[in-house]
């Protein structure tokens, strides 16, 4: 590959959940311009910690559009989507000089759209991934860029537990893609292979959610795992046409651990300093 002279490059960053905050302060690190940034605010976050990508962009004096709003004769070398969620229109595309990249918590082409973290573990896989692609006017069909694969031990995770590890292999492979976005001139475009590739919305994932009612303990051990993800609801089975939310044992285990781990240092305050009372 061709080599750059060490300019760094321009950016705009779309983003929404906590691990946006993270790539912005990559970004700013490594001294990127990121001339915006576009935060989704059609989903509710209240419930992550942490400060928010549109109050970190403000921190820095960065302006945040929604993206209908975002002024379209701007122009810089890369549009990110890190999480965004909603589709990025051709207009906010074509901004683009050098690519408009994705960044998906899955390997593609195989886990595209959204259950992939359900999917993962409801089929037993043991091999995980993240990916960075090309963005065209699909969801998650672009040329591939990376994807970056770890070994996971699937009878463990839940989508919870699973979705923490991608976010973390995923800001890894995020760094990666920075650093050769500012050496190299070309950057790796693969299509994805369309016999393999997969894609299953909203609704799809929602569907999935329903334990078969033949199933056997590891098939309620397998669903609970897969769909818990608070606060969302959990996979369930139909008792008397009510939903009965099915909690995995492994989280009522770690459960368990966080509600007693105190117990001794509490029964021991309970009797430090006490007297017995005189009964009169």
């Amino acid at each position: 590959m061709e080599r750059l002279a060490m300019k760094k490059p321009s950016v705009i960053l779309m983003g929404s959940k906590p691990a946006s905050v993270v790539a912005l302060t990559v970004l700013l690190e490594h001294g990127w311009n990121v001339k915006a940034v576009v935060a989704a605010r059609n989903i509710d976050l209240s419930w992550y910690g942490g400060q928010s990508l549109e109050s970190l962009a403000t921190e820095h004096g960065i302006k945040v559009f929604a993206q209908a709003d975002l002024p379209r004769n701007m122009t810089v070398d890369f549009v990110i989507s890190y999480q965004f969620r909603n589709l990025v229109k051709a207009d906010v595309l074509a901004m683009a000089s050098r690519a408009a990249l994705n960044f998906h918590a899955a390997p593609l082409p195989a886990y595209g759209g959204w259950a992939f973290y359900n999917m993962a573990i409801l089929e037993n896989l043991t091999l995980y991934g993240c990916t960075c692609h090309h963005m065209d006017e699909g969801f998650d069909t672009g040329p591939l860029l990376k994807v970056r694969r770890f070994a996971i031990d699937v009878k463990k995770e839940t989508a919870h537990s699973l979705e923490a590890r991608a976010q973390q292999e995923m800001l890894r492979l995020f760094v990666d893609v920075c650093h050769t976005a500012e050496t190299e001139k070309t950057l790796p475009s693969i299509p994805q292979n369309k016999d393999e590739m997969r894609y299953l919305n909203r609704n799809g994932m929602e569907a999935l959610k329903q334990i078969p009612d033949d199933a056997d303990e590891e098939t309620n051990d397998r669903y609970s795992r897969a769909f818990l993800y608070p606060p969302y609801e959990c996979a369930y089975v139909n008792h008397n046409n009510r939903r009965v939310e099915v909690v995995p044992a492994i989280v009522k285990n770690q459960l368990a651990r966080l509600l007693h781990q105190n117990d001794l240092e509490r029964l021991k305050e309970a009797v430090s300093g006490y007297a017995p009372q005189l009964i009169r």
